[in-house]
């Protein structure tokens, strides 16, 4: 059985579905309503079962009683998960005669929790991974099986990194079902004295801060890129911003404050260390576009502000 919501979920799905450990059932979460005009979308593991053909399941509480029976039923050898959004109760992770099985996005116990790609680009880390564990009550906390290192490079952000240690993860995922299968796989127990943890982010945690260190600000842009994206505020509207670059020139300005335009390059803005160039952004209610771009229609001129909005992580 396989239990999964977003795009990360998905590469491990296709990669089962096209072995032997071909998934009897889909659990995932409900649509839900997304978007400015808040249209009903189906989760994209929902779309990706349909089109393998295989049953699959939405229900609003996944410790459901009428679910943990019809569970029961199927008996399930192994149960995998990947990002699904909610917590198994004990009951259900007992079922399975293998167990639950989780991917997670990072090098346990480093970021445990609902975040850890965002918080590794956020923190300007070198390397992650994925990690495969057995499922306990204590969230990421169980006996790990398997472990990838990979490198984090300074072209990625949390799209292109996701996506990367997603078909890691896939990979991954195939061949610890190969090794257990062949009792080749020996567990070993995370040290909880090193766990750290990632929590889900807030509105206030989207807002760049202008007074921190460029790289700081990068770094943010990164882990937020493209979706939810960065956001600033710039005349009163709010603007997302999806790339930067990281200039050594020192400010000449207040931080937030333009301190040029250049032409097919991005709008330099000033920070408490460097000036940072907006290469990348998207107006609200508007398409992405370059930051040149934008100033062509915007016309801003030297000295105008961004802001920092509602931030505050001081």
């Amino acid at each position: 059985m396989f239990v999964g919501t977003p795009d990360f979920a998905v590469p491990t799905l296709l990669k089962l579905s096209k072995s032997k450990y071909r998934p009897l059932l889909i659990i995932t979460q409900p649509d839900r309503p997304q978007g400015r005009k808040l249209k009903i979308i189906p989760p994209p593991v929902k779309k990706s079962g349909e089109e393998l053909g295989i049953e699959v399941m939405q229900p609003e509480q996944i410790n459901d009683e009428d679910l943990f029976q019809r569970l029961t039923k199927l008996a399930p050898d192994i149960i995998i998960t990947a990002a699904f959004g909610g917590f198994l109760r004990k009951r259900l992770l007992q079922l399975p005669r293998l167990g639950c099985l989780n991917l997670h996005p990072s090098l346990l116990p480093k970021y445990r929790g609902a975040t850890p790609i965002n918080y590794a680009l956020f923190n300007g880390d070198r390397e992650t991974g994925v990690t495969i564990y057995q499922m306990t009550r204590k969230m990421d906390s169980g006996p790990l099986l398997s472990q990838q290192k990979m490198i984090i490079e300074e072209k990625d952000n949390y799209i292109i990194l996701s996506q990367k240690l997603a078909e890691q993860g896939a990979e991954e995922m195939l061949e610890v079902l190969q090794n257990l299968e062949k009792g080749q796989i020996i567990s070993q127990p995370q040290n909880d004295e090193e766990a750290t943890y990632c929590y889900k982010l807030t509105k206030e945690d989207l807002y760049l801060d202008w007074k921190e260190p460029a790289r700081k600000i990068h770094n943010r842009v990164r882990g937020l890129a493209d979706e939810p994206g960065a956001v600033t505020i710039f005349r009163n509207i709010q603007i997302k911003v999806l790339e930067t670059e990281i200039l050594q020139e020192e400010p000449d300005r207040k931080a937030g404050e333009v301190s040029a335009v250049l032409k097919n390059g991005g709008i330099m803005v000033c920070s408490s260390d460097r000036k940072i160039l907006l290469t990348r952004v998207q107006p609200a209610g508007k398409r992405i576009m370059s930051g040149y771009e934008y100033h062509l229609g915007a016309r801003i001129e030297i000295g105008e502000s961004f802001s920092s909005g509602i931030c505050d992580r001081s």
